[in-house]
């Protein structure tokens, strides 16, 4: 591990301290380099509330990666808010490019930035609203996301049986292809093309899907029962534009009493 990426981490596994946050912004001002202020800045905006505007601003020049995996949301991935159980082992940019091989596709900076800080996990807090277009019978009720999946590392040996998934992302979307394919569908599915299957919403039985072609790259899907509905697409809601402002709307249960 390199020095930058040990301070990397720390700060990932410390997102709330900004003790941290800030020893590195000095390490980078010893040399001259523009992500050290930019941290400083980050911070100061986590502290103040000011407009986020400015920070995405001060962002633009740097490698948009290094900002999702730093900055909290939703301007990045680094949650302070969300504590993350059972997360995957750490995987580097190598990983995930044979990833994105295996399921044809590019993940966006900000997805790739949350499999580099924790490769999957289970969340807590793990609930959001319904999209007002899922309708009046869902509005009053919380989509709970039940796992993140984690990605395979390249010097891992992927299971052959299907029993054996361990909730990957390039094994989820074959159990959906499958689903498809024995619910009578011919070729490749539609409603999963440019998209990856990246959490699973259990109340609902149902996916959480990031875009991964050049038009949707980032953006945020939800498919609610996709064991019973999935050739109709009129069960697949545009649920956030980012994945940032996807995380940065998880939040505990609502109260039903």
């Amino acid at each position: 591990m390199s020095e930058d990426e040990a301070f990397v981490r720390a700060i990932v596994d410390r997102p709330g301290d900004d003790t941290a946050r800030l020893v590195y912004a000095d390490w980078l001002d010893e040399r001259d380099d523009p992500r050290g202020p930019y941290l400083r800045a980050e911070a100061e905006w986590v502290r103040t509330g000011k407009k986020v505007r400015a920070l995405r601003t001060l962002a633009k020049p740097l490698d948009a990666v290094w900002v999702a995996r730093l900055s909290r949301p939703p301007v990045g991935v680094c949650c302070d808010h969300v504590k993350l159980r059972k997360s995957g082992p750490a995987v580097t940019p190598e990983d995930i490019d044979a990833t994105e091989q295996r399921v044809g596709g590019t993940f966006g900076a900000q997805f790739r930035a949350f499999l580099l800080n924790y490769n999957g996990g289970v969340p807590k807090p793990a609930h959001l609203a319904y999209p007002e277009a899922a309708g009046e019978l869902w509005s009053d009720m919380d989509l709970e996301v039940g796992e993140f999946y984690r990605i395979t590392l390249r010097s891992e040996t992927v299971p052959k049986k299907a029993g054996a998934w361990y909730r990957r992302i390039e094994h989820e979307r074959e159990f959906l292809q499958d689903l498809f394919e024995n619910g009578g569908g011919e070729g490749p599915n539609p409603l999963i093309a440019h998209t990856v299957p990246f959490a699973d919403t259990p109340n609902d039985q149902g996916y959480l899907l990031i875009g991964t072609g050049s038009k949707n790259r980032g953006k945020v899907y939800h498919f609610r029962d996709y064991c019973h509905s999935s050739d109709d697409p009129e069960y697949l809601f545009d649920f956030f534009p980012t994945f940032t402002e996807f995380l940065a709307q998880l939040r505990p249960e609502r109260d039903s009493t």
